[in-house]
């Protein structure tokens, strides 16, 4: 009987010209007989097909070599986000897919898969195999199916297809179980609700079935990664996670300034600014912090100095004050007060554009994407399309832990600043050699002629992985001194500019400056 059923699969199939076209059918291992019946017949047919059950193979590198995908009674959720976003890219570089039979979940881990694969579980399915008397609806591929054929399986029942969806087979009942449409992403799409049981691959119409949604799927050339070189998933390897300060207490909003100073207000009202030159934090005034929502930074502040605050009085209503900042040491209140009940929008929106001079900005994949997180649901990025409808969620750095981000922005130079846990954070990403972190200091900045100073590069680092570092000590522009903390004795009066100069492997180097300033030995009075 097997050897008469293979026969009948084998000349059916043999009779169809397939092309030359590539599919890779990814299975779950309690398919893998489903999965050698259909790698078999394509084998007998001269067809290219590879078959997997790890998830591993789901990587761009691999998805290159293929026109098509098979998800054999598996889906998206058996992937990882870096897989579910190389199995996207795929689609929108032109690649086709095709699910099988629990292809189709009621619950997905990655939205975009959703919303590609075009209808939902209903609540009521068959609880045992019945023979199904199905309509060919529509021609697909350059199988020819029969117009009226039964196959006995246990098929998914599905609800609210989208209108997009071109049904291809239907029951004598109108219900659809297959379907097929080119999608937004650009790539092409094949459903069937068939082939949750193994009696379906003993049916050769079913592997015709199948087959027939290959050939709608796949393009006459493999998918063309160039037109999306842009859109690739960063590496997780090249984003820099790096605590600027934990010395904040309950910090509740943030702002950034032109010249990379942060600006942070606690809960307690204490209004602190961490300052990108000396690389510390300092507490500079304090305002009424009550209920405290977010502060904004006007657009003339490098020139005025104004930060407004958003204090809630009632939801969706907030009391708008106005601080003044005065360099990076002092802050003063003024007399400004108003009322909004315009929302605050707390999560956040990338615009690549906007940082084209930044040597450390996000790439451009994050780009019109919405920074969000929730301790429900962790930090995540919402992708929405020109009509604000929602098309994607995402995790962002999955493999990084955030803990209560309290209030995030984007600064001038591109970097994502986060309150996480009492400390101030910054994200950069960079996929060359970062520039080292030069951190000059001294035990002493002032004294009596002869001054002996001890000074140490402690805190200079380099955040890439085997960079060595180099020193190089300027004194008062007169002396070079290569060690990393010299000890120097200034013998005359006068004011010195200290500059430390430190270097890496890759020869990319960053500076750090002091003043030193020596006085004239005051004369004792008899």
């Amino acid at each position: 009987m097997k050897k008469t059923l293979l026969f009948t699969i084998t000349y059916i199939i043999s009779c169809i010209a397939f092309g030359q076209t590539k599919t890779l059918v990814f299975y779950a291992s309690t398919n893998a007989t489903q999965a050698k019946i259909l790698k078999d017949a394509a084998l007998q047919s001269g067809r290219l097909l590879d078959t997997t059950e790890n998830s591993a193979e789901i990587n761009e590198v691999n998805l290159k070599k293929y026109h098509a995908v098979v998800f054999l009674n598996v889906s998206v959720n058996a992937l990882n986000f870096q897989q579910s976003a190389d199995l996207q890219r795929f689609m929108q570089a032109g690649g086709g897919f095709v699910g099988v039979g629990t292809a189709l979940e009621k619950n997905y881990k990655w939205l975009w898969y959703n919303k590609m694969i075009g209808g939902t579980m209903a609540e009521n399915q068959l609880t045992e195999s019945t023979q199904l008397s199905l309509i060919t609806n529509a021609s697909i591929g350059k199988s020819e199916l029969p117009p009226l054929w039964k196959i006995t399986d246990k098929p998914l029942v599905i609800n609210n297809l989208s209108t997009r969806c071109k049904p291809s087979l239907l029951d004598v009942m109108g219900r659809t179980w297959a379907w097929y449409y080119t999608t937004a992403e650009g790539g092409k799409m094949f459903y069937t609700a068939l082939g949750v049981e193994l009696s379906a691959f003993e049916n050769p119409t079913f592997l015709l079935h199948i087959f027939g949604g290959v050939e709608e799927v796949s393009g006459k050339s493999l998918p063309d990664y160039t037109k999306i070189a842009d859109s690739a998933l960063p590496k997780e390897q090249y984003f820099l996670k790096r605590t600027l300060t934990d010395n904040l207490t309950f910090p509740v909003a943030l702002g950034t300034t032109s010249d990379r100073n942060v600006i942070v207000v606690e809960q307690n009202g204490n209004v602190k600014i961490y300052s990108n030159q000396k690389r510390k934090i300092s507490t500079v005034g304090r305002i009424d912090a009550t209920r405290l929502k977010a502060i904004k930074l006007d657009p003339e502040f490098a020139t005025n100095g104004y930060v407004y605050t958003f204090s809630e009085t009632a939801p969706e209503q907030y009391k708008i004050g106005r601080l003044q900042i005065m360099g990076d040491t002092a802050a003063v209140l003024t007399d400004f007060s108003s009322e909004s009940t315009t929302p605050l929008v707390k999560s956040i929106t990338y615009d690549f554009d906007k940082y084209a001079q930044e040597a450390y900005r996000l790439p451009k994949y994050f780009d019109k994407k919405t920074f969000v997180f929730t301790n429900e649901k962790g930090f995540i990025l919402e992708s929405y399309d020109e009509d604000g409808n929602l098309q994607n969620v995402e995790p962002f750095l999955p493999n990084n832990a955030f803990n209560f981000i309290q209030d995030m922005v984007f600064g001038d130079d591109g970097a994502l600043y986060l309150l996480e846990n009492n400390q101030l954070v910054r994200i950069d990403y960079s996929e060359t050699n970062r520039k080292p972190v030069a951190m000059a200091s001294a035990d002493v900045l002032a004294g009596n002629a002869p001054l002996k100073v001890t000074f140490s590069s402690e805190g200079s680092v380099d955040y890439d992985a085997n960079d060595a570092l180099s020193f190089e000590w300027n004194i008062g522009g007169s002396m070079v001194i290569r060690e990393p903390n010299p000890v120097f004795t200034f013998p005359k009066v006068g004011s010195y500019e200290i500059r430390l100069k430190v270097t890496d492997s890759q020869g990319d180097s960053s500076e750090s400056t002091l003043k030193v300033l020596v006085n004239k030995v005051g004369v004792k009075r008899k």
